[in-house]
């Protein structure tokens, strides 16, 4: 199957010449969106314009779009930089080759893709999404089994099931820390009567947002690092995550939310680690499995019976287990997974969720037949 990344470039080291040439191009191309007159754009962009952007925000700066028939790379190993760039712009034929600095390397075998061209604090940078062909297989053979449980207080909590070791753990903690703090601010903020207070709850944001993303992207990178550590001991590993699809409960009518419960659900990090969780792992090529979390943290992973949470504990009334809840959950997504492999019923190129039953809460067998589920421990 074709995987995509993004691999953002930093662009080092230009000369004056270059820098008038890209800037100019930047700030006609903004000039082009808000107005509509052409003060000298490359034709490609123009069109890339009229293709994506459908709705302009008046003040807002949009990255240009560059094809990927205009973008080329080249592997140079100058002593300026390794990766060299040639951007097309106006009034320059052939465009300008402008020396970058990846995040990452770039692979041997890759094609380019659509990528973005933007300026922040007046420097240049460029995001190139590279598209490569991987090989996914799913083997039942030395299976090592890599769940994750996606939460607002511990957004990864990970159980990891290989030969006959067992080992849990959390990631991200203190995601929710940030977020309370930054909540916190926006609070006073509005309190105080802050002079331009939409401006500086908007820089918060963003400040807050970052630094959300750089813990999440390290700890899936630590996952999928753990995967491949797995994979070097001879064993074949599988990444199984939660999917809470079609599980939360709408919003009843006329019935209102608390507020604080609000904000934490809107805000858990769902979609972003899943995202993170599966472009990464199928890059290297693992398996992805996408595996309904219903109930999972209602259940006690031991023993299947119904049980109550305190506070971040789960308490299980009929064997008497007393765990953390989220670590609880990951271990019933390891074993429904663990299910769904030995039942053939796994899909790694297209994750599928199986469908959620509508069986009685407390009826546990009629539950785990409607689902298809193995019982494994």
């Amino acid at each position: 199957m074709e995987v995509k990344k993004t691999i953002k470039c930093g662009i080092v080291f230009l000369t004056k010449y270059k820098q008038d040439l890209l800037n100019q191009e930047y700030n006609n191309f903004q000039h082009f969106l808000q107005t509509g007159e052409d003060l000298g754009v490359y034709s490609a962009h123009k069109q890339q314009a009229e293709r994506f952007y459908k709705t302009i925000k008046e003040g807002k700066e949009y990255p240009v779009s560059i094809r990927n028939d205009l973008l080329k790379i080249e592997k140079k190993n100058t002593k300026i930089a390794r990766y060299w760039v040639r951007i097309p712009v106006k009034g320059k034929h052939g465009g300008i080759w402008v020396a970058i600095k990846p995040h990452e390397d770039f692979p041997e075998d890759f094609k380019i893709c659509e990528s973005k061209l933007y300026r922040r604090n007046g420097k240049f940078y460029l995001n190139i999404t590279v598209e490569k062909e991987v090989n996914i297989e799913l083997s039942t053979e030395n299976i090592a089994v890599i769940s994750i449980d996606i939460g607002e207080a511990n957004p990864i909590a990970y159980t990891i099931k290989f030969g006959g070791e067992l080992k849990v753990g959390l990631k991200g903690s203190n995601v929710r820390t940030i977020r309370t703090h930054y909540n916190n601010v926006r609070k006073q903020i509005g309190r105080k009567k802050v002079k331009h207070a939409l401006k500086v709850i908007k820089k918060i944001g963003h400040k807050e947002k970052n630094k959300v993303k750089d813990i999440l992207h390290k700890a899936t990178t630590e996952i999928v690092e753990m995967a491949n550590q797995l994979r070097k001991q001879g064993y074949n590993p599988v990444i199984a995550i939660g999917d809470i699809k079609n599980v939360r409960k709408p919003r009843t009518k006329g019935k209102t939310r608390c507020k604080q419960v609000n904000r934490k659900i809107h805000s858990m990090p769902s979609n972003q680690v899943k995202h993170m969780l599966q472009y990464k792992a199928l890059w290297d090529g693992i398996p992805v499995l996408l595996v309904n979390e219903a109930y999972t943290s209602q259940l006690c992973w031991r023993c299947g019976a119904f049980g109550k949470a305190n506070g971040r504990r789960f308490l299980c009334p009929e064997c008497g287990l007393d765990y953390n809840r989220d670590l609880n959950a990951s271990r019933n997504i390891l074993n429904r997974s663990l299910g769904y492999i030995l039942r053939d019923r796994a899909v790694v190129n297209q994750p599928i969720s199986p469908p959620v039953s509508n069986a009685p809460k407390g009826d546990l067998l009629a539950m785990q037949c409607a689902r298809g589920e193995a019982t494994v421990v």
